[in-house]
């Protein structure tokens, strides 16, 4: 459904498409309210510049805070914009560092937080605002809106079943891991809850898993972690295909030894299924195990493929006799 903006007659649509157009003949009071003390086209300094959008955001952070849900989505603009800036103003990532790191928990959680209330649209609007479509134009907010779809993603499967999981959502993790740059390895992390979406029947995680592995096994790896405690009988069918499949040839270079053939490493993916102590450390700032007293107990069964694989494998050749899943790390 179009959205009309009021004043101008422009059609958009999304929501928040129509939130953050500027339109030429009147700005709504919510806009101006957010952009009027943000950025001004007559700052003499990019620093400047840069601490006005930081100071919008906390302000923007704040209105959310006190109920303007509105608010949040000009606040990822307003992110993206202080981000942007402080790429323009330091080649060397300090500055880029200095704004990224102390907002990233607070607009993911901030992001968490609406989707839980407002559910799955909130999320979808504001991934239609902020498309990672491509590595020239990847946004710099991108880390921020994939842990939030991340944690919905795990909510939710957990909760209500993989076929309420939004193929929208899945779609999205696998662009990012996709189109993000070699160099943003914070968002090329965020995006291993798509693990979580193995045996949705209208999106296929292991094809898309398959086609990627030899490109991105360092993304590869540890969302098949996570599609374990999903559902550990697909993951170890997933498992199973990728570790036999030839066609996957790359390697990790040692320093000490002979460099680990990416099927090796593959079986990294195991490491904590054996114990109550290791969890996947994705999405960031959230451990899902804790608030959804979520328990996981590894099936005999599965336990036996998977040591059954290492050995039709070969690769328990430098392993003990008595070698346990954690052996099994790189």
């Amino acid at each position: 459904m179009a959205h009309e903006c009021d004043d101008c007659g422009e059609s958009f649509e999304t929501l928040t498409r129509l939130r953050l157009h500027d339109c030429g003949d009147v700005q709504s009071d919510t806009f101006s309210t957010s952009t009027d003390s943000g950025r001004s086209k007559s700052d003499s300094s990019t620093s400047e510049k840069r601490n006005k959008e930081v100071a919008e955001l906390d302000n923007l952070l704040d209105r959310f805070s006190d109920g303007d849900v509105d608010a949040l989505h000009y606040a990822v603009v307003e992110f993206e914009a202080a981000l942007s800036t402080a790429v323009e103003e330091d080649s060397s990532g300090d500055t880029f560092r200095d704004v990224f790191w102390p907002y990233y928990e607070r607009v993911s959680n901030e992001l968490d937080d609406a989707a839980r209330v407002h559910g799955w649209p909130f999320l979808a609007d504001v991934i239609d605002a902020h498309e990672p479509t491509g590595k020239d134009k990847f946004p710099l907010v991108t880390p921020t809106i994939a842990n939030a779809v991340g944690r919905y993603l795990i909510r939710t499967r957990i909760t209500d079943g993989v076929e309420a999981i939004p193929v929208k959502a899945l779609e999205y993790l696998n662009t990012v891991a996709v189109n993000a740059p070699e160099s943003d390895d914070v968002a090329r992390e965020e995006v291993h809850a798509y693990g979580w979406g193995i045996g949705h029947p209208n999106h296929s995680v292991v094809d898309q898993l398959h086609a990627r592995t030899t490109e991105d096994i360092f993304s590869v790896n540890p969302t098949v972690e996570h599609a374990f405690y999903a559902d550990q009988y697909a993951a170890v069918d997933l498992l199973e295909q990728l570790v036999r499949d030839e066609s996957i040839n790359g390697t990790l270079p040692r320093v000490t030894r002979d460099d680990m053939p990416y099927r090796r490493y593959l079986l990294d993916c195991v490491y904590g299924l054996k114990t109550d102590s290791h969890w996947p450390g994705m999405p960031r700032y959230y451990d899902w195990y804790d608030e959804l007293d979520y328990a996981f107990e590894l099936d005999e069964t599965v336990e036996q493929r998977i040591r059954d694989l290492v050995e039709e494998m070969g690769f328990d050749a430098d392993l003990s006799n008595d070698w346990t899943f954690r052996d099994l790390g790189i």
